[in-house]
């Protein structure tokens, strides 16, 4: 019988925002694993967007492969207050051969020694959420959990466009209006984030205004790096605008069944998200508590009830 070699930290060297490489080899994992949904190209984004960005990977001395990791990123509130500035903690991620090891624990430390002072969150995914709220403190938390809808793409049922509302491309709508529109809805000031996400390769974004040519909805639809689709930023004032930026998404993703799901995380106190879902899954979405949004000094208001489908979950709580 070949004896299991015992894991140990001295084996592990912690790198500072590696290459790509190494980006790649956590994404596989977590993927695999978790379920998580991310691209080739966040990494970079999150790299080019944000004023502050940390990635910690930990690296196998004799693999040199990425074995764990961990990302903080810093974005200022909208309305300037110190106070509201806010450090996100995510690509929490061990592979299953080190966890238990203590690897975890010295990655945590290393960011909340970072954003100690600030205000801090993370979305924890539901077996995780309590151990977050006792361990660091992450313990101010909304009244309500993140959903996630998952439907098998040959089930998808596309609906119909409503005629109150124009379906426009991304570069047919000025920026400043975008970013306005983003701005009521997460209460952040992350413009550059925001325009580098919805144009990214791999991304099928449509904005949508009412008859006074004014944004009432942002929808994006990413092929993420596991074959599937995932929505977000998908933000709209209501279920119709919901409905229209779907119809006009998921009609322009050639070959749509090559995916093998679509899915979105929302929060569970938009009332009509899950109706849109039941709907475009034709009885087919499976829908769940997935993550929980957690604080460390005081929950961030945003405008929950019109969020349909989160921007990501590393870098961001809306």
């Amino acid at each position: 019988m070949v004896k299991m070699t015992e894991k140990s930290l001295e084996d592990i060297e912690i790198v500072l925002n590696p290459d790509q490489k190494h980006w790649m080899e956590i994404v596989q994992w977590c993927s695999k694993t978790e379920e998580w949904m991310f691209t080739v190209e966040d990494y970079k984004i999150w790299l080019e967007s944000f004023e502050k960005f940390w990635f910690y990977v930990a690296i196998d001395k004799e693999s040199k492969e990425a074995v764990a990791s961990i990302s903080l990123s810093f974005d200022r509130s909208s309305n300037g207050d110190k106070e509201d500035d806010i450090y996100y903690v995510g690509m929490y991620y061990v592979r299953p051969e080190w966890r238990s090891t203590g690897l975890g624990t010295l990655l945590f430390d290393k960011i909340m020694e970072i954003g100690k002072h600030s205000n801090m969150a993370l979305n924890g995914v539901m077996k995780m959420s309590p151990k977050y709220a006792s361990k660091y403190g992450f313990d101010k938390m909304p009244a309500y959990k993140h959903d996630f809808a998952s439907i098998p793409t040959e089930h998808l049922v596309i609906p119909q466009v409503d005629s109150h509302y124009v379906i426009k491309d991304l570069n047919e709508v000025d920026e400043s209006k975008l970013v306005a529109y983003d701005v009521s809805i997460s209460h952040r000031s992350r413009a550059k984030y925001l325009m580098n996400f919805i144009s990214s390769d791999d991304s099928f974004t449509k904005i949508a205004l009412d008859g006074n040519g004014k944004v009432v909805g942002i929808g994006c639809v990413r092929a993420v790096y596991s074959n599937e689709l995932c929505a977000g930023p998908f933000y709209a004032d209501n279920k119709a605008v919901a409905e229209s930026l779907l119809s006009k998404i998921l009609s322009s993703i050639p070959d749509i069944k090559k995916y093998k799901t679509f899915g979105s995380l929302y929060p569970a106190i938009n009332s009509e998200a899950a109706s849109v879902f039941e709907a475009l899954g034709g009885g087919h979405a499976q829908i769940g508590p997935f993550t929980q949004c957690q604080f460390t000094k005081r929950i961030f208001p945003t405008s929950d009830e019109k969020v349909f489908g989160v921007i990501e979950c590393a870098c961001s709580i809306v």
